[in-house]
């Protein structure tokens, strides 16, 4: 973060929402360097980590379920079939949909990524004691679930 520009207006400060935003904005930058670090975007790691969670998908039910457009998704599972972390094939079912699923590769490169994660969580909480760490970690994903039912 700049320090050079001067303190924000307490106006602002006063308001959580603009308060969460800036924190939300400091956490994307960061892990975004760390995913370049891995040659992906935050996109490629949530492809992953659905499919991690309920392999095989459809392409069609990955960009439901994250909320991807279908043509950028087609770039996304794209990449991650060349980098060896997808295997995409045609549904036996269903010719028109395509199936995904991760390799072995990319299971650990999502082990990888999340083992940086935490490092990650760890530096943007860092002035917070560890049980309030713990308590703000729960109240975000409180919230969240509140405003994304994809959440709960």
């Amino acid at each position: 973060m700049d320090d050079t520009a001067g303190p924000l207006p307490p106006r602002l400060l006063a308001i959580t929402t603009f308060v969460l935003a800036q924190v939300g904005r400091a956490g994307r930058v960061r892990m975004g360097r760390m995913m370049d670090e891995h040659g992906l975007s935050l996109w490629h790691f949530a492809v992953l980590s659905a499919l991690d969670d309920a392999a095989p998908a459809s392409q069609r039910e990955l960009g439901a379920r994250l909320r991807i457009d279908p043509s950028d998704l087609v770039e996304v599972v794209g990449r991650l079939e060349a980098a060896g972390f997808v295997r995409r094939e045609r549904d036996p079912s269903d010719r028109r949909r395509y199936v995904v699923e991760p390799t072995a590769e990319g299971r650990a490169e999502l082990d990888a990524i999340g083992r940086r994660a935490v490092g990650l969580d760890a530096d943007l909480l860092a002035p917070l004691p560890p049980a309030d760490r713990a308590e703000f970690a729960r109240m975000a994903r409180v919230l969240l679930a509140h405003h994304d039912p994809r959440a709960r």
